[in-house]
């Protein structure tokens, strides 16, 4: 068997068509996605992504931890808050009952964590690349974030949408499998809030409104 074409000393065994060589298991794991523009369906790299997607969903699931969602301390509470996630969950909502989208809880919560990471870690991706959902989404921003940021911080904004995705995490499942979130829209958010109403959760995911003065 034909040396490894890049380190010369081990057996290649994987056919890297980038480089147009054959190299052995260990150069690969070494030069791949840093040293060698792979590309994207070599089988090489579907263990690569997964362990990316693992690192990503610890990454997040850490940033939402530090997020009060309890009785006391839910961003939700805040009446800026409230009426930016009721902004966001209508649109959600609209797309879901249209039916011209094919949407699930699990896709709704990685259009969440696309544009919090798009937005606020500054992360670079094609819009190609995007599903249309995303774009709703990302269009939602770039349209009502000057107003959003009238009434709190940007980094608030970012907050929001980590929320959402604990919502998500609490809703999915049970008896609606991945429409739990959906439904919950669907069947909650029928009416828009009057300019004296927000929204605020409790600890087990239910919902209510709630009028600015009480």
């Amino acid at each position: 068997m034909a040396k490894c074409g890049l380190c010369s000393t081990k057996k290649g065994k994987r056919y890297c068509s980038p480089l147009d060589k054959v190299i052995c298991p260990i150069c690969c794991a070494q030069n791949r996605l840093t040293k060698v523009d792979c590309n994207e369906e070599c089988r090489h790299l579907e263990g690569v992504n997964f362990q990316q997607k693992r690192l990503e969903d610890r990454r997040f699931s850490e940033l939402m931890s530090s997020m009060g969602d309890g009785q006391y301390d839910d961003i939700f509470q805040e009446p800026a808050v409230a009426i930016m996630a009721f902004e966001v969950e209508s649109l959600v909502r609209d797309a879901y009952l249209s039916g011209n989208i094919r949407i699930t809880d699990n896709v709704i919560y990685e259009a969440y964590k696309m544009l919090y990471e798009i937005r606020f870690q500054e992360r670079q991706i094609e819009e190609s690349r995007l599903d249309e959902i995303t774009r709703n989404l990302l269009e939602q921003y770039e349209t009502n974030s000057p107003a959003w940021k009238a009434n709190m911080a940007e980094e608030m904004i970012g907050q929001v949408y980590l929320r959402l995705m604990i919502s998500v995490r609490k809703m999915t499942g049970g008896r609606m499998g991945n429409y739990g979130y959906l439904n919950y829209l669907k069947n909650n958010l029928g009416q828009s809030l009057s300019d004296e109403e927000f929204v605020v959760e409790d600890k087990f995911g239910n919902r209510r409104r709630r009028k600015i003065n009480q």
